[in-house]
């Protein structure tokens, strides 16, 4: 299972955990993660912004080119912004050779030339349906009994495309969190969004979408959240406590990655799972694992 990993800008700073416990669990499961070398910013912030399109287009479309020249691996994207810009380019590229020859014809600048044949995919799409939840199962030394754990997905890791689970009802990610011995609690609000990079300008109105998530996730049982998108895991996380400030409110409610999770269970040490790298300790939930 070899595959060319695009990081991103988050995986690398405010999602260094996320990267230290895939790191981890992909030695477990025998699944190697190869860097795009030289690769780009995939585009995701100045499409937010309202930027040029063809500017974000060639951004994206560098990535798969690099990738195309260095092997052709399934390119997979931990991080859910990157997953859709990087999709969303691949398909329009695909399906528009209009588009893909006024694409290649400014890659060609840098020597590059892409050819559309790559495919973009997600990492819980890679976990479930290649490593499969029978090879996880059996890589697990240290059974999440007893955890209740709230899968968050967010509103873009499975949209718009639904490639690999349900844009309406997805259930990979608790597939994923039962494979480990944990209880996926049913949790309505797991695609509602988290306010993504509102939370830099409308701090009240993202206080509120954050809430929704919080009390839902708790009001169902969850004693722990996990998700598989950096921008969620750090907005769930690292604004809670200036939440409960203006709102009043008093979370405290530990959030993690599905890959943290997953390291723990594989019966690695806390620092392998970056456990020691979250802002609200998982200990407490998680001593009993």
């Amino acid at each position: 299972m070899n595959y060319f990993l695009y990081q991103g800008c988050s995986l690398e700073a405010s999602g260094v955990h996320y990267m230290i416990s895939l790191e981890a669990v992909a030695k477990v499961l025998g699944m190697s993660f190869k860097e795009i070398a030289d690769w780009n910013c995939c585009g995701a912030s100045i499409s937010y912004v309202g930027g040029n399109e063809l500017s974000v287009d060639v951004l994206a479309a560098r990535n798969l080119a690099l990738a195309e020249a260095q092997g052709g691996l399934d390119i997979v994207a931990p991080c859910s912004s990157c997953y859709i810009v990087l999709n969303k380019v691949n398909h329009k590229l695909q399906q528009d050779p209009g588009l893909l020859a006024k694409v290649n014809e400014v890659l060609a600048e840098g020597n590059l030339k892409y050819s559309g044949k790559l495919k973009v995919r997600h990492l819980l799409d890679v976990l479930f349906n290649d490593a499969g939840v029978d090879q996880i199962k059996a890589a697990v030394k240290k059974p999440l009994t007893g955890i209740r754990v709230a899968g968050y997905v967010g509103c873009q890791t499975v949209r718009p495309f639904g490639e690999y689970d349900s844009p309406e009802k997805p259930v990979i990610q608790d597939r994923l969190i039962e494979a480990l011995g944990a209880t996926a609690v049913p949790f309505p609000k797991k695609m509602r969004c988290c306010g993504s990079g509102l939370f830099l300008t409308e701090l009240d109105a993202c206080y509120e979408l954050a809430r929704a998530i919080l009390e839902d996730a708790q009001a169902n049982g969850g004693q722990i959240i996990s998700t598989a998108c950096p921008m969620c895991q750090m907005n769930l996380e690292a604004y809670q406590k200036r939440m409960n400030k203006a709102l009043g409110t008093s979370f405290n409610i530990p959030v993690v990655f599905i890959t943290q999770l997953m390291a723990l269970a594989f019966g690695l040490s806390k620092k392998e799972a970056a456990l020691d790298r979250l802002l609200i300790s998982a200990d407490a939930v998680l001593k009993a694992a």
